[in-house]
């Protein structure tokens, strides 16, 4: 077996903390929990999907993956395995599959919630640095931990087949709710974003190249990387100071359905993030832990993924929340009072 690359990656530093049995509470982004849980208290959705997922979806992804991608092992792209399992081993994450798949496209993305994978585009593997890939892992392990694809799940449903749902629904009026939700729906997809962003930077403990890696998803231009300038990106985040309040509806309007926040709102609240307080408890060890029947083995690839009691711990740990409807409604509230707020996270 050839020697393992990125020796020198900062995952591997005698000084990176590991964070032990660390819950994903303990990183969650201002209003991820709250929105989430008022997605999982449609009554039955969460057990539903879970048992769909686990008996048909993840069999289907499984089987694709394995027939369309390159599956990742010790003895296949070991060195980027390696680092995979590195990273679960700094969140305390069961090892999930890893596969790559030739795409120019800077992407990943993680399915799955018995049995996880992550998916890695040849192009992302190619450009980024193994300390902005490791970043990039984190970010995936992040969703894993949250059991965000469950509930993307859960999301992307209600969109298919709201028709047929408002049609057997015994409330009046209840086809007027589809915006209020679909906002609901939309903003807490985008507040998840920013948690596995942090995600990420607990995994490599450095914002450099956390930073660096979301700069270069918004724009690459090989040869003139010493150009960039991400403060200048992060200056973006002020543009709508620039504009009429008119203009300003529009624009939040047209952007409603965005599942990613905008790559200068995303550098933002990452560099605020790492100058926190709550950031440097959780390096200190100060931060909350999941039940040691639920804690996953850092390095344990058997089977690869979340299990049902720990999403179903997820949702416990979950606060109180409103209806999904009320939250809907709330969203639509807050954008009225305030049209800037969709840019100020």
């Amino acid at each position: 077996m050839p020697a393992l690359k990125h020796a020198d990656a900062l995952v591997y530093s005698s000084h990176q903390v590991v964070l032990s049995d660390i819950s994903y509470t303990s990183f969650t982004y201002p209003g991820d929990q709250e929105a989430l849980a008022a997605l999982k208290a449609i009554p039955g959705a969460g057990p539903l999907l879970a048992w769909l997922d686990a008996n048909f979806s993840e069999q289907i992804t499984h089987l694709n993956n394995n027939e369309q991608m390159v599956r990742v092992n010790a003895n296949n792209y070991g060195s980027l395995f390696t680092l995979v399992e590195r990273c679960c081993a700094i969140l305390s994450c069961k090892v999930p599959d890893v596969y790559i798949t030739t795409n120019p496209e800077m992407n990943a993305y993680t399915s799955g919630q018995r049995r996880t994978c992550i998916v890695l585009h040849s192009a992302l593997v190619e450009a980024l640095t193994p300390d902005e890939l490791c970043f990039v892992i984190g970010h995936e392990i992040g969703h894993i931990k949250a059991a965000h694809g469950l509930y993307r799940q859960l999301g992307d449903m209600l969109i298919r087949y709201w028709d047929i749902l408002s049609s057997v629904v015994p409330i009046p009026g209840v086809g007027l709710l589809r915006i209020p939700l679909l906002l609901a729906y939309w903003e807490w997809y985008r507040r998840a974003e920013f948690t596995c962003d942090r995600a990420g930077l607990l995994c490599v403990q450095d914002a450099a190249p956390g930073l660096s890696a979301l700069a270069q998803l918004s724009g690459k231009v090989a040869g003139y990387e010493d150009e960039r300038n991400i403060e200048e990106s992060i200056a973006q985040t002020e543009a709508h100071k620039e504009v009429n309040k008119l203009v300003l509806l529009v624009s939040i309007l047209e952007n409603s359905s965005t599942t990613h926040p905008f790559i200068p709102l995303r550098l933002k609240a990452l560099k605020e993030y790492a100058h926190s307080d709550a950031y440097r408890q959780i390096l200190a060890g100060q931060y909350d832990r999941e039940p040691k029947a639920l804690a996953a083995p850092a390095t344990d690839a058997t089977d690869g993924g979340t299990d049902a009691t720990a999403v179903a711990a997820g949702a416990a740990d979950a606060p109180a929340a409103k209806p999904l409807l009320a939250a809907g409604a709330d969203t639509v509230d807050k954008w009225k009072a305030s049209a800037t707020g969709f840019f100020k996270r």
